[in-house]
């Protein structure tokens, strides 16, 4: 039943692209993807009819669905069968459908990305991130099918087409030669036409009132430089998302200025290096919604650029690593000794990282393994002193939240602020 229905989706999104002929952007990579849907959005929306997919659905569901406009009908025969009416009613009639589709064409094995472009090509790629050690490669053989997976979606473009691309990472910047269509590149490096320069992380300067304390950065682009503020966001990962969000911008028109008002009052996604404040005047960095390594290296590189008296960390299994497991998190300890002050590990893969610190040098009172939630978190509320700068990360199946809803000042927020 399920393939049916899957199939009557797919056929139904197809023939809706054919008949309102949306501008499609996807975007793929092995963190970053929602980030930058999000930042994309921001810029877009001020002239353009957006419209973003639900990224919590699955590749075979998710795409279609947000072609057509509709949420999942879970698991009701009847919802499903009212969706595929709708779908039929918008065929039929004139609907006020969007002008751009952005879609989170993410992978989670191998074929994924080949079921996707049978639905949908893009006329827009985006490629934020694939990284040393790439998301999902338990079910590759190596990071080397990881890349060739997701290049799917560049080498699927025509001559007329688009490619974004993040030059900082030499896997991405290696498809170049396979791409037919235009190339826009944007990082840090010389070689990125869209460059983000004169970073300030954490800066007093850009503190809002509610203590947060965001970034500011500026990027140029063909001789023009404007200055980007973030008050409610950081991280570097943060930067690439905006300066993808640029790319595409300019692809459509829009100049440096414009962007950076339309950016002004981002707010980052729930989970995703998002400040809360916490017990005891602390601040909670929640990067929660998932874990890679690259992803956690860089949430503490970031945390290493900040202004505290004490950093902690308290960090989860990074889930789904295959035979990047150990190494993985080898790679993470070894970071954590140079990054933070504090750390705490929950979960049987996390006491590599444990192991490592220790290995490093870190002092042994200064660092906790945890087998057990709810000892973590009381031991983390025991230790939470005043002025702390406190990351929690790990995948998604640790529901690392968790933490983060015990030790915020307000937590009938959660509800509102934490991944879901």
């Amino acid at each position: 039943m399920r393939r049916i229905v899957i199939e009557i989706l797919n056929i139904l999104a197809k023939e809706i692209l054919v008949k309102y002929k949306p501008v499609v952007i996807g975007i793929t990579g092995s963190v970053g993807k929602s980030s930058s849907k999000k930042a994309i959005y921001e810029i877009l929306k001020q002239k353009y009819k957006v419209y973003g997919d639900k990224s919590d659905y699955s590749v075979e569901v998710g795409i279609p669905l947000a072609i057509i406009g509709l949420e999942s009908g879970g698991r009701s025969v009847r919802k499903w069968i009212k969706i595929i009416i709708k779908a039929l009613i918008r065929l039929i009639k004139k609907f006020d459908y969007p002008d751009i589709l952005l879609l989170e064409m993410g992978v989670n094995g191998p074929g994924d990305m080949k079921k996707m472009l049978k639905v949908v090509k893009p006329d827009i790629a985006v490629i934020t991130n694939i990284g040393k050690f790439p998301s999902h490669t338990k079910y590759f053989k190596d990071a080397k099918h990881v890349t060739k997976e997701k290049s799917l979606i560049v080498k699927s473009l025509g001559k007329k087409d688009l490619a974004i691309l993040n030059c900082d990472d030499k896997s991405i910047k290696d498809l170049t030669d396979s791409i037919k269509g235009k190339i826009i590149t944007y990082g840090f490096g010389d070689n990125s036409e869209i460059k983000a320069v004169e970073v300030l992380m954490g800066n007093k300067k850009i503190r809002t009132e509610d203590g947060s304390m965001g970034m500011g950065f500026k990027i140029s682009y063909k001789g023009t430089t404007v200055p980007f503020r973030l008050p409610y966001a950081l991280g570097k990962g943060q930067i690439y998302s905006t300066l993808s969000a640029v790319a595409v911008g300019i692809h459509f028109g829009l100049n440096l200025v414009e962007m950076s008002e339309a950016l002004s009052e981002y707010q980052p996604l729930a989970g995703r290096m998002k400040m809360i404040k916490g017990i005891n005047n602390s601040l909670i960095i929640d990067d929660t919604f998932n874990a890679s390594p690259s992803s956690t290296l860089s949430a503490l590189e970031t945390v290493e650029k900040l202004a505290a008296e004490r950093k902690i960390a308290v960090l989860g299994d990074m889930l789904e690593l295959g035979e990047y497991c150990e190494k993985g998190h080898r790679e993470v300890g070894k970071a954590v000794f140079t990054s933070v002050d504090m750390l705490f590990t929950y979960g049987s893969r996390s006491k590599i990282i444990f192991q490592k610190a220790k290995d490093m040098g870190m002092k042994k009172e200064n660092i906790k393994h945890f087998e057990n939630k709810k000892m973590l978190i009381e031991a983390l509320k025991h230790n939470i002193k005043n002025g702390d700068i406190i990351l929690i990360k790990g995948s998604r199946a640790m529901h690392m939240e968790d933490v983060v809803r015990e030790i915020m000042v307000k937590p009938e927020l959660a509800g509102e602020l934490l991944v879901k």
